[in-house]
């Protein structure tokens, strides 16, 4: 068995049995050091087991030591580095420490499996478990290998810093994500995909990761066959079991897909919240609501005043295709006078407030309804009616489209208040992970034609560099269950209007039984529909699920070579200028310890702060990117969507406070 670091081959090894293993008296952090001894004791203890599993399970904690041991020094320097990166001593939180967290989960899980393994080795019991151990221990230490490779990548980012006389999680322009990826092209993430998935997040969020890693890893199978559809769903639940006893099988798989398939797979499987099984979750598990209706706004010509009192035409959404008509869902807990339908029999007040919302869901994926999961509690818990905008989808609407049609909304409610049940006095912009950079996105434009600027923004896990900057959490996406790293590129080349990457790399080739087989092949495209049954591998450049468990894992740098994006701030708003943002109401972030786009919110948020803007930051533990459409599973993620309440809350407060 080999572990690959960077280039270097570390191969298994075992100590003689005719001594033991010892520590070394080098300094170590205190729960690295009680792996270390436990993983010690244990290692020693096994040492006179001249059994194949004795030896396994020898070799198994010896290594655990030894790598622990490895990565110490790397770890220490970050953990001692890491808080000159914070926003302020408030605010705890950015792409280093995200690491000294998933280290720090990694040795408490190393730590509860070698004392239980001390507490059970002298048992009659230990032996039904014994294979389990070994398997664990086996996943560890991959894990720790990767994690080791990921502390490399940190540091030289660190020296980066210290070279350029900077403090920035965002290097200088003089260096480049290939340039810090060039250093180690092999990264294995198998492991973190594997048996020991989503270990970093809180225990309610690990087992729906899990589940989710499963499905995504039968959906996979139902999506690249070309066989009946029968054949195809039968095949695919078959799978799904098997996936769920073998958690390594789940890994390839995953990680296979993520780098191969198209962005049409992960829009297909993401668009399995629209489901008609899916569709009636809100109405057994939300809030009952008085008002969910669907608006189509008509593409006709609009203006509006502007600051200065001067009429603007507002453009029609015309890019990347024809005219048509713009959806949004109206969500209102009370029916108020001029809400479709409510005008008879109204309970409420004409609101004064109103919320305007852009779902997430990578730029190519999901609805107003897949997210009305929290919507619903958000509608109640504010009462204040909230207008949730379903703008066009990438890749067949890339950039710019989604920011006219969100526009071209902004400017109709303005002039049709009444139909919202407002009077739109007070207007907060509020969007999660795509979305929330597409709401910052239209508030610089609208700011830039001299509009009515919304009253204040809340973003949630929010991309604020559409492009692939090495900074510390960007990394994360290497790992990250729910934002695998090729998932993210391929999401992000859509929404750019790039050609998706794997048709541009359809020439990728393979070694298997040490015959070169090309394994990549380009079928004629058919239009996308956001319906999962009508994205078989027909219809798409597919790949056998044979062939895809075959496949070789690349280097992330292949897609890097791949990916270039525009550099406007209407796409990237970390890109606007100082007087740009000097002109942004107050703005509320909510980010995430573990999420890829932290450092994003961290240095925007810094930025703001020295320009004087009314920007706070918020950064919850425990939850993953995209933890508010999970707030139906997890006490953990229904906290962070009251606490995104509370500060849409705050941010209409500070209207009223200003108007007085």
């Amino acid at each position: 068995m080999q572990f690959l670091i960077g280039r270097t081959v570390c191969r298994q090894f075992y100590f003689p049995l005719s001594r033991g293993f010892t520590l070394s008296s080098q300094k170590k952090s205190q729960m690295s050091q009680q792996v270390i001894t436990l993983a010690v004791e244990n290692a020693n203890y096994f040492l006179k087991d001249a059994s194949k599993s004795g030896k396994a399970l020898c070799v198994g904690f010896q290594q655990l030591a030894e790598q622990c041991k490895e990565v110490t020094p790397l770890l220490d320097k970050i953990t001692r580095e890491a808080p000159k990166f914070d926003l302020d001593a408030e605010t705890p939180g950015n792409g280093y420490r995200s690491f000294i967290i998933i280290f720090n989960a990694l040795f408490k899980r190393c730590s509860s499996l070698c004392d239980l393994v001390k507490s059970q080795r002298s048992q009659a019991v230990f032996n039904l478990y014994k294979y389990s151990y070994i398997q664990d221990l086996k996943s560890w230490n991959e894990m720790l290998v990767s994690l080791n490779t990921f502390l490399e990548h940190l540091n030289t980012l660190l020296e980066w810093n210290e070279k350029d006389h900077v403090r920035s999680l965002f290097p200088s322009e003089a260096h480049s994500s290939q340039e810090l990826l060039d250093k180690a092209r092999t990264i294995e993430s198998y492991s973190f995909y594997g048996r020991h998935a989503a270990f970093q997040y809180c225990n309610s969020i690990e087992s729906v990761l899990k589940g989710l890693l499963t499905i995504m890893a039968g959906y996979s199978d139902y999506y690249f066959s070309t066989s009946p559809h029968l054949w195809r769903v039968a095949k695919s639940l078959f799978m799904s079991t098997q996936y769920t006893l073998d958690a390594e099988h789940r890994a390839r798989r995953i990680v296979h897909a993520s780098q191969y398939a198209t962005v049409d797979f992960c829009k297909s499987f993401w668009f399995l919240a629209e489901s008609d099984l899916m569709k009636k979750v809100p109405d057994r598990m939300c809030p009952a609501i008085r008002v969910n209706q669907l608006i189509l706004i008509p593409p006709e010509p609009l203006q509006i005043d502007s600051m200065k009192y001067k009429p603007v035409n507002i453009p029609v959404p015309s890019a990347h295709g024809p005219t048509a008509p713009v959806q949004v869902r109206l969500l209102s807990a009370k029916g108020r006078p001029g809400m479709p339908g409510q005008n008879d029999y109204s309970e409420a007040t004409v609101s004064d407030s109103l919320v305007i919302h852009c779902h997430g869901g990578g730029f190519v994926a999901q609805s107003s309804q897949s997210h009305e999961t929290y919507l619903r509690h958000w509608a109640v818990a504010l009462d204040v009616p909230i207008l949730s905008i379903d703008y066009s989808l990438a890749p067949e609407y890339p950039f710019p489209r989604q920011l006219q049609e969100i526009l071209y909304v902004y400017a109709w409610i303005q002039r049709n208040p009444s139909v919202a049940g407002t009077t739109a006095k007070k207007i907060i912009f509020a969007g999660d992970s795509a979305g929330a950079n597409l709401m910052l996105g239209v508030t610089l434009w609208v700011s830039d034609m001299n509009l009515r600027l919304p009253d204040g923004i809340f973003l949630a896990y929010v991309p604020l560099l559409v492009q692939f900057e090495p900074s510390p959490s960007r990394l994360l996406c290497l790992l990250d269950p729910l934002l695998p790293f090729g998932f993210m590129m391929r999401c992000l080349s859509a929404y750019a209007g790039q050609p998706d990457m794997l048709t541009q790399s359809s020439s990728r080739y393979t070694e298997t039984d040490g015959k070169v087989k090309e394994i990549v092949k380009k079928v004629d495209s058919s239009s996308s529909s956001h319906d999962a049954s009508e994205h078989p591998a027909k219809h798409n450049t597919v790949l056998e699920p044979e062939l895809l468990d075959r496949l070789k894992a690349h280097s992330p740098v292949d897609e890097l070579d791949m990916f270039r994006v525009s550099s406007t701030p209407l796409m990237s708003p970390f890109l606007a200028s100082d007087s740009a943002l000097k002109k942004l109401p107050p703005i509320s972030l909510l980010s995430i310890e573990l999420d890829p786009c932290l450092d994003d919110s961290v240095e925007f948020a810094k930025r703001c702060r020295r320009l004087g803007c009314d920007i706070r930051l918020d950064i919850l533990p425990g939850l993953p990117h995209g933890f508010l459409n999970f707030a139906l599973l997890s006490r953990e993620a229904k906290e962070g969507s009251k606490l995104c309440v509370k500060r849409i809350r705050e941010l209409f407060k500070k209207c009223s406070d200003a108007a007085l």
